[in-house]
């Protein structure tokens, strides 16, 4: 077994493994010993074969690697201190249509951090500037018109001209972060750049999707992806006796999901692998590991070994399965307390079945208090997070505003016809359009039998929950008499919400989700954009990850113990500090590393995405995507994939133009119910 120091890595997402920017204490943990060095964080190439040739100075020998050697080889692959040192690199012709990401990385010795870059080449079908004139229209149409901040983006002089790259590099994004006032949806990250939550995904045309008949009658479907199951990662880094990185990282598995490959074979949150493939896990393959982990695209087979003396490697093989993000929900007793634990990891309409059947499982045991762990959870459909506050608040809620919206200032100024498009009523005291809670029907199920009646609920949170997780939050707020407890870490503060487009343009389906609307309980107060701040401040990493349920596990245990008035032992006080303390395998953690801001970019590496040009986050020292990012890969990368990929907030997805997206479910029927639309958190 070995030693290891913890580097944390945005658990959702995502959305989503972080980047560590470094916090040894090594001479040389703050540099990567090279300099003056002429590539840019993100190089793109031509779909013809072509040789780069880059310059840097380098402060000690140096070797460098390439994680897609089939295509992108690396020519000089090693050298000596000195000036003007050269890295030649041959990328092939590329013939797959797709555009392609390799992930290069450049070590010096006696430098623990390693320089970093990718190359993203465009496919043999992406053609050249102009290629993707006809999708920019499509897309600067409904930002004319559906963007939150169109005012400003009317006024832009707009380039159509722009090729679609990958889904962090095309029209939307660059014209977006152009603009100063859509500070919703444009954030600044921690090394400087920008991002915003506002996306547009492009995967190849695939197969329909799973035609079973679900009890709620709403029309999201189903699609089931490969995967192994594991629905979340964490990386650690391993360091020898004198606290120094060795250069070698595991991962831990912090969400399975359940009837997948990972759950059959015993997997749980807290799993913690050491070896891939019967090979240690470095930072030359660490970004494709966790790819194939989280989105292998194909049955593909697996050796995983797990950090424990004498562990043998356990073989794992993708297939065919459902993400149902109901992970985990029980009813846990203590005294006169019967207190409901659920574990919901996204809004997806599309499992709402699923959601309901915990919610009658805590229902039918009675309980008296609940646990809401939406820690991972990024958000997801407004209508299914609509459903789960009602049924939690029960016949308190009835008639009551679930959620105020406001669009921009010309769809506000045309409230009948805005009432149309988004079949919400208009609230001429308040001013916004709104929806009520769905206590009773929900598209053919009445909720009135899953009414939990709660009047108090605690909700486990991090930086990771956002967007329609945080909307739960606000709008049963925005209830009198309700009281919501946050423990944890301060959420994300995604305030916006998008509606959604689909449609068709060559070869390929696009998802459109623009910024449009902002979200408000009936009390009319918006999420805080920095955030919500936490009640009770606590840690989720105690020397391990602890399983869901684990009646030690740092956040359910402070959750109980308000609940119940009995101190848990796992508790220690607001926030927990595991520097210097033991793991339960006797060897000594020497520090957790906080993880720096989140974003939705995908950095290098990941091989087989469609459509992803990497973006690193601490500079050149990238290294894994955010956990959030989990289903933006998982929606690229595999056939039939997620629905929307949760950006690292993605939280409703709002109605689509009818125009171009027809019946869409998400709206209520009954009184203003147009064309179809869908709202999305």
């Amino acid at each position: 077994m070995k030693t290891i120091l913890y580097t944390w890595f945005a658990v959702l997402l995502f959305g989503m493994a972080a980047v560590s920017c470094g916090d040894d204490d090594t001479k040389n943990n703050d540099t990567t010993g090279i300099t003056g060095s002429s590539w840019k964080a993100s190089e793109t190439v031509g779909a013809d074969r072509t040789t780069k040739k880059y310059t840097f100075k380098a402060s000690a020998n140096w070797v460098a690697q390439s994680d897609k050697p089939e295509w992108c080889k690396i020519l000089t692959s090693s050298g000596d201190k000195g000036s003007d040192r050269q890295l030649n690199i041959t990328v092939e012709a590329n013939e797959t249509g797709s555009t392609r990401s390799a992930n290069i990385t450049v070590q010096v010795s006696g430098y623990a951090r390693a320089a970093q870059f990718a190359i993203t080449q465009l496919g043999s079908s992406s053609g050249g500037t102009g290629a993707d004139t006809e999708l920019n229209k499509q897309v600067d149409k409904i930002l004319e018109y559906y963007y939150l901040w169109n005012g400003e983006y009317r006024q832009m002089s707009r380039d159509l001209s722009l090729d679609y790259i990958s889904s962090s590099d095309n029209f939307l994004k660059r014209t977006l972060l152009e603009m100063t006032t859509n500070d919703l949806d444009k954030k600044r990250q921690s090394n400087g750049s920008y991002s915003v939550y506002s996306y547009l995904l492009r995967t190849p045309l695939t197969k329909a999707v799973d035609g079973t008949k679900p009890e709620v009658n709403h029309g999201v479907a189903k699609k089931k992806e490969y995967g192994f199951g594991i629905a979340g990662l964490m990386g650690v880094r391993f360091v020898d006796g004198n606290n120094q990185p060795t250069g070698e990282y595991g991962l831990v598995v912090t969400s399975v999901y359940p009837d997948s490959p990972a759950s059959e074979a015993g997997f749980r949150r807290g799993t913690f692998f050491a070896q891939y493939n019967g090979a240690a896990i470095t930072a030359a393959n660490l970004n494709s590991v966790y790819g194939t982990l989280i989105a292998p695209g194909g049955a593909s087979t697996v050796k995983l070994t797990e950090n424990k003396q004498g562990a043998q490697p356990v073989s794992l093989t993708a297939r065919e399965i459902y993400p149902n993000p109901v992970i985990h929900s029980e009813v846990i007793t203590s005294g006169a307390h019967r207190i409901g634990y659920l574990v919901y990891d996204s809004f997806d309409a599309a499992y709402d079945d699923e959601l309901l059947a915990a919610v009658k499982k805590l229902k039918d045991g009675n309980i008296t208090d609940m646990v809401l762990d939406l820690r991972n959870n990024g958000g997801g459909h407004v209508i299914s997070s609509n459903m789960l506050s009602t049924c939690i608040a029960g016949a308190a809620c009835q008639g009551k505003v679930y959620e105020y919206y406001r669009y921009n200032d010309s769809r506000m100024a045309t409230v009948e016809k805005t009432a149309r498009e988004t079949g919400k009523e208009y609230d001429t005291a308040a001013k916004k359009f709104f929806d009520e809670f769905y206590y009773g029907d929900y598209y053919g199920v009445d909720l009135r039998n899953y009414a939990l009646n709660m009047t108090r609920l605690y909700v486990l949170v991090t930086g990771n929950t956002a967007s329609s997780s945080e909307a739960v939050i606000n709008t049963l707020r925005g209830l009198d008499g309700f009281t919501v407890k946050l423990i944890g870490e301060k959420t994300n503060g995604k305030n916006v919400g998008m509606e959604v487009s689909k449609f068709t343009v060559g070869n390929y389906s696009y998802e459109l989700a623009p910024i449009s609307f902002q979200g408000y309980n009936a009390k009319q107060v918006t999420v805080d954009k920095n955030g919500l701040a936490v009640d009770t401040a606590c840690e989720e990493w105690d020397g391990e990850l602890k399983d869901y349920g684990d009646r030690s596990e740092p956040m359910l245990a402070a959750a109980l113990s308000q609940i119940t008035g009995q101190r848990s032992a796992s508790v220690s006080g607001n926030a927990m500090s595991v520097a210097g303390r033991t793991s339960g395998n006797g060897h000594r953690i020497a520090r957790l590393i906080e993880p720096p801001e989140r974003h939705d970019r995908i950095p290098a590496g990941f091989g087989g995405v469609t459509g992803d040009r990497p973006k690193a986050r601490c500079g050149e020292d990238a290294i894994l995507p955010a956990l959030f990012v989990t289903r933006h890969l998982r929606a690229c990368h595999t056939p039939g994939g997620s629905a929307w990929p949760l950006s690292p907030f993605l939280i409703p997805s709002m109605p689509p133009p009818p125009s171009l997206h027809g019946k869409y479910p998400g709206h209520r029927c009954g009184r203003n119910c147009p064309a179809a639309v869908s709202a999305c958190k």
